[in-house]
C-alpha cells in the first residue's frame, strides 16, 4: 500500500470512529445535530471502498440513524 492510499485508509478509519462516537454520545436535543453529522460522511465519503472492520461500523450507523433521524428523513422527502 503506498502512503497516499495508507493514510486516506487512516482518515476514513477516524471519520467512521468519529461517526460511531457520535452515535454513542447523541441523545434527544443532540440528535438532529448527529443525524446532519452522519449524513455529511455519507456524502463525503460516497463510493469509497472500505475494510470489513469499517463496513461493521457503518452498519452500526446507518441502524442508529434509522431509528434516530426518522422524522428528518420523512421530512427530507417532503
Amino acid at each position: 500500500m503506498d502512503l497516499t492510499s495508507s493514510v486516506f485508509a487512516r482518515l476514513s478509519r477516524a471519520a467512521l470512529s468519529a461517526g460511531l462516537f457520535l452515535t454513542i454520545s447523541s441523545t434527544g436535543a443532540l440528535s438532529n445535530e448527529k443525524c446532519q453529522q452522519l449524513e455529511n460522511l455519507a456524502r463525503q465519503y460516497a463510493g469509497v471502498e472500505l475494510t470489513s472492520l469499517q463496513k461493521q461500523l457503518k452498519r452500526k450507523l446507518v441502524a442508529w440513524y434509522y431509528k434516530n433521524c426518522g422524522e428528518r428523513r420523512s421530512a427530507a422527502r417532503g
